[in-house]
């Protein structure tokens, strides 16, 4: 009788859970309501600003004609700041390369190739490989960002209804951005967030190690699908924009990943909520090879910015992380403050290496599956240790044992601080007495 109950009770948590779960139905997320008016845009190539105007003249005139489609055929082409407005598709040709103009008289570049919404409000737009929802990479459009000093993401996107961004690879330089951002617009109205949309069929290569694929700032309702970074952190659903004014107005919630995946990085999944409490975040399907984590999930704080909401933070205790597989092994982008997971003699070795090019991780060994300091099991304290949560989490396989840990969840309170060593960035502890910060001494 009483394992009757038991199994019961089980299977109803099970199901209650079940029923909990965010869908990841495309149709929930967008909606094709495009004009079939197609267009093309004869772009010269110039290295100069001569195509992004052409291109921003033929969005102006299609979305002032009631919207359609603008194909952009076979070529290198230097755009930036292309201006997507409502009921605009941009169909992009396979053999298209795409690369960022450069103003000779700028001295220092902060900027996107494709902003949405960011000015004003956008609806109903789309930037895809012509040969759309075709996951086959052969298919789908390249961007390539050179190497240099300065900040670019390929697209950035704010107060936006129904959007839907595909088809492409990213060929990165470890410049410090995500590739896609979703934000608050301009006018910092928590109301005018990204709502319905869907990014998917993504691949992101030689990523910095604090940034990756996409970045959910700011955002409601929206599929993140068959996204795939080298290096960095593929989904960052890192808040931090909700926290403009006094009030606590969630910003960020209904977010689905499904098949994320990286290799030679940080993490595939990275949730942190800065100061708001935010909604629910739903993903499954995540893969990890030869990184220091396949997911890391952060307590919530108040950053260094003065002002702002008097709170730290959390995500909505309903969020799931599910399918969970880590294959560990050397390549990992690992970065300073994860070398107190190493034993010491690791650690040594790990200080006396090259940096890797994005000048803030070092080449490693996998560490774990997860690392969290969010949970009461975590040590986190509400209040003191930041903003604490629960987030529900499915299977988790390891393929192999190269990885640091044997627990497949990594905390704080785990790592190696009586090795007398000085890890960069890291302050001495127990009055024992280090090296200078970055020494690289034995």
């Amino acid at each position: 009788m009483k394992k009757s109950v038991l199994l019961l009770m089980l299977v109803s948590s099970a199901l209650g859970m079940a029923q909990t779960r965010l869908t990841d139905n495309e149709n929930r997320f967008y909606t094709d309501t495009f004009n079939k008016k197609e267009v093309e845009v004869q772009l010269t190539g110039q290295n100069s600003e001569n195509d992004s105007d052409l291109l921003n003249a033929k969005i102006t005139s299609l979305s002032n004609a009631g919207g359609g489609t603008i194909h952009i055929r076979k070529g290198l082409y230097y755009l930036i700041d292309i201006l997507l407005k409502s009921n605009i598709h941009l169909k992009i040709d396979k053999e298209v390369v795409l690369q960022p103009y450069f103003s000779p008289n700028s001295k220092k570049v902060s900027s996107t190739i494709f902003e949405v919404g960011k000015q004003f409000k956008v609806e109903n737009v789309a930037i895809t490989n012509a040969d759309e929802d075709n996951e086959d990479k052969s298919t789908w459009f390249s961007a390539v960002f050179p190497k240099g000093d300065y900040r670019m993401k390929i697209i950035t996107a704010c107060n936006v209804r129904n959007f839907k961004f595909s088809g492409f690879k990213i060929k990165d330089s470890y410049t410090p951005f995500s590739s896609i951002a979703l934000n608050l617009p301009d006018s910092k109205d928590r109301n005018e967030v990204a709502t319905g949309g869907i990014v998917k069929d993504i691949l992101l290569v030689d990523s910095h190690v604090g940034y990756g694929v996409i970045q959910i700032q700011a955002a409601k309702t929206v599929l993140c699908k068959n996204l795939e970074g080298i290096g960095g952190v593929t989904m960052r659903v890192e808040t931090g924009s909700g926290e403009t004014g006094t009030a606590n107005i969630m910003t960020v919630d209904d977010i689905v990943g499904r098949n994320i995946k990286v290799k030679n990085g940080d993490a595939a999944l990275n949730l942190s909520p800065h100061r708001v409490n935010q909604g629910r975040v739903d993903a499954e399907g995540i893969f990890a090879v030869n990184s220091s984590f396949a997911v890391q999930i952060a307590a919530g704080f108040k950053d260094k910015k003065l002002g702002g909401v008097d709170n730290m933070g959390t995500f909505d205790h309903n969020s799931y992380i599910g399918n969970i597989k880590a294959t560990g092994g050397i390549g990992a982008q690992v970065k300073a403050k994860d070398f107190m997971y190493f034993n010491c003699d690791e650690q040594k070795e790990m200080i006396a290496k090259k940096q890797n090019p994005d000048n803030e991780s070092t080449p490693g060994r996998s560490i774990s599956v997860i690392r969290t300091n969010a949970t009461a099991s975590s040590g986190c304290k509400n209040g003191k240790d930041g903003g604490c949560y629960e987030v529900h989490i499915g299977n988790i396989e390891r393929t192999n044992t190269n990885f640091v840990m044997t627990e497949d969840y990594t905390f704080k309170n785990m790592g190696n601080t009586d090795c007398n060593v000085a890890i960069p960035g890291m302050k001495a502890k127990h009055g024992k007495e280090k090296s200078k910060v970055g020494s690289k001494k034995k």
